[in-house]
Parts: C-alpha cells; sequence; structure tokens
C-alpha cells in the first residue's frame, strides 16, 4: 500500500507576519524539517490581502518558488516583474524579493524553499503551532497503488 496525506491548507494555524506599520500577511507553515520531517524543503501557505505587499526579504540559504493564485507582482532586487495569475517566480538564494497584491482580493502563494530554511521570526511559534495541529489532526490515508495512478 502506499499513503496519501492529504491537507487542507486553511485549516493550518496562521501566524501574522510583516512590520509595525505594514498590512499583515497570514502564514502556515504546511511542511518542514520540525514539522513534518520533510528535510529536503519547507513548504509555506500564505495569504496577502487586497494591496498589501510581502516586506522585502532575503532567504541567504535557500531558493524560493512562489506560485500566485490570482497573479501580481514581484520586485526582485529592486526590479518590478509582472505576474500572471498561476504563474511563478524564482527567488534565488541571497535575492531580495516582496510579493505585491495588486488585485481587489486576496493573493494566495505556495511557497517551496530549497533546501529548507533555518526558522527565524514569527517562525519558532508556528512550528510549535503546526506540530500540535498536526498531532491532532493528521491523516494519513492507505490506498491501492491503483486509486493513487493519475494523480
Amino acid at each position: 500500500m502506499k499513503e496519501l496525506t492529504v491537507y487542507d491548507c486553511l485549516d493550518f494555524p496562521a501566524e501574522e507576519f510583516g512590520g509595525e506599520n505594514e498590512v499583515k500577511r497570514y502564514v502556515r507553515l504546511i511542511a518542514s524539517p520540525q514539522t513534518t520531517g520533510e528535510r529536503r524543503a519547507n513548504i509555506v501557505h500564505t495569504t496577502i490581502p487586497a494591496g498589501a505587499v510581502s516586506e522585502g526579504h532575503v532567504h541567504p540559504d535557500a531558493d524560493e518558488y512562489i506560485y500566485f493564485d490570482v497573479g501580481g507582482k514581484a520586485v526582485l532586487d529592486g526590479v518590478e516583474y509582472d505576474v500572471p495569475p498561476k504563474g511563478m517566480v524564482h527567488a534565488r538564494a541571497g535575492v531580495k524579493h516582496e510579493c505585491v497584491n495588486i488585485g481587489s482580493g486576496t493573493l494566495t502563494l505556495l511557497c517551496v524553499f530549497l533546501p529548507s530554511f533555518e526558522p527565524y521570526g514569527a517562525y519558532p511559534r508556528l512550528i510549535e503551532r503546526t506540530r500540535e495541529y498536526l498531532s491532532e489532526n493528521l491523516q494519513v490515508k492507505s490506498q491501492p497503488p491503483d486509486e493513487l495512478e493519475g494523480r
């Protein structure tokens, strides 16, 4: 039997990220070495309200692949790029970047960090909350291989 784990990202605990005078974004840690044992990557789900920006930041040791559900803008080392709906941005390790929600609704980002990064800022608290959530809610389903084909 192969195992399939199904996650509802919006059920995961969220932490507010952003500076004191900034509109907050909400970050959920879906997978990481500290929560699921995934050693190769961090997977982060982020929601950014209309008109908000994720403050510029750098991941010195990890590339970040950022999927935009409804499009927006990305700023990489001071250069602004349009990102189409269902588009992806690759911010290489050491590149300052931010994501801008130019729409009237919520922008959802799915971010994959390779390799996984060391926790910083609000992440340690989010890790603890995510561990608690997973211990109470994780459902691993075992299904015959033929039911997994085509996924």
